[in-house]
């Protein structure tokens, strides 16, 4: 495993994280068992892992519980991320972004967690109205300021709310970024380009497209009910992205890797990425995910899959 240096938090964590949305049990397929994700985690570890990025609404808190138990006896040496302002208490699913609900909301993921602080607390896509209105900035200051969280900042979605965010960041409030990248989504390049700038830490998510990046699924592959891709992957989506994936196939054949190895590669080769965190449910997965560790792209070949065309949220 190769590590990296998060931003300007004076963290050093692993350059390929744990990406905890999975294991929660919900919207990724129904073949999802603790067994099988306390496994994975064990895989990272051993791997060199040492950052775990979740959410509270992961799962509806049981992505949080199984890193929590986890990383009993050994939580000192993680970095745990976790993330706040999604309501999943509610059926709608809601966003809130109040301060009391985030610093309830932090509390009791801590207690899930089963520590008293996390490294990164990050707000779950707080829309540009969500942050003028609910003042967030000033709410993150004060969770630093508490000591349960040791860094702050925001996992986002699409750009214009992040750039919304960096405008606003007159402080430098913002610690660290989490936002989709990969080979077929073109959302974040500014933003990249600003968090450089700034020495904001940034975490790709999605890095290897929800999946569709590793050559396992296809314009056939019927997503199951409740699985987030069953929308977004239509057959639309598909023959829209057809040439694309040809062309990321040929330079994973060129670079003499496997679409994963190259998908990852093309993230960490990519200037202002600090940290790649592909999901992982199984050891196996896990395992594939950090073959990628150390790898790098010719930037001629980084060039050339960034302008391969894709999508924007």
């Amino acid at each position: 495993m190769k590590y990296t240096e998060l931003g300007k938090t004076g963290l050093r964590v692993s350059e390929i994280g744990f990406g905890a949305w999975a294991i929660g049990g919900q919207a990724w397929g129904n073949d999802i068992t603790d067994k099988n994700a306390m496994a994975a985690l064990q895989e990272a570890w051993q791997q060199g892992i040492n950052l775990f990025d979740t959410a509270d609404c992961y799962g509806d808190g049981h992505s949080e519980a199984l890193i929590g138990e986890f990383l009993l006896g050994q939580r000192e040496k993680a970095v745990i991320v976790t993330k706040g302002g999604t309501n999943y208490r509610v059926k709608e699913r809601s966003k809130d972004f109040t301060r009391d609900y985030l610093i309830r909301s932090l509390d009791e993921s801590l207690e899930r967690l089963q520590t008293d602080y996390v490294d990164v607390y990050l707000l779950h896509v707080p829309n540009a109205q969500w942050q003028d209105e609910a003042h967030v900035l000033d709410t993150l200051r004060e969770i630093k300021n508490s000591g349960k969280a040791h860094f702050v900042g925001l996992a986002m979605w699409g750009a214009a709310d992040t750039l919304h965010a960096l405008e606003k960041d007159t402080d430098g409030v913002i610690d660290v970024l989490e936002v989709p990248f990969n080979i077929l989504n073109k959302s974040n390049f500014e933003v990249l380009r600003i968090a450089r700038e700034r020495n904001i830490a940034v975490l790709t998510s999605e890095p290897l497209a929800s999946g569709v990046l590793t050559g396992k699924y296809h314009a056939q592959t019927d997503f199951a009910d409740g699985d987030h891709r069953k929308g977004f992957w239509n057959d639309m989506r598909w023959e829209t992205m057809e040439s694309s994936l040809r062309e990321i196939a040929a330079c994973a054949k060129e670079a003499g890797m496997s679409m994963a190895e190259l998908a990852l590669a093309y993230n960490l080769s990519t200037p202002g990425v600090t940290c790649v965190i592909p999901g992982g449910k199984t050891p196996e997965q896990v395992r594939k995910n950090v073959q990628a560790a150390g790898l790098r792209i010719p930037e001629d070949m980084r060039q050339r899959l960034a302008d391969v065309p894709g999508f924007v949220y």
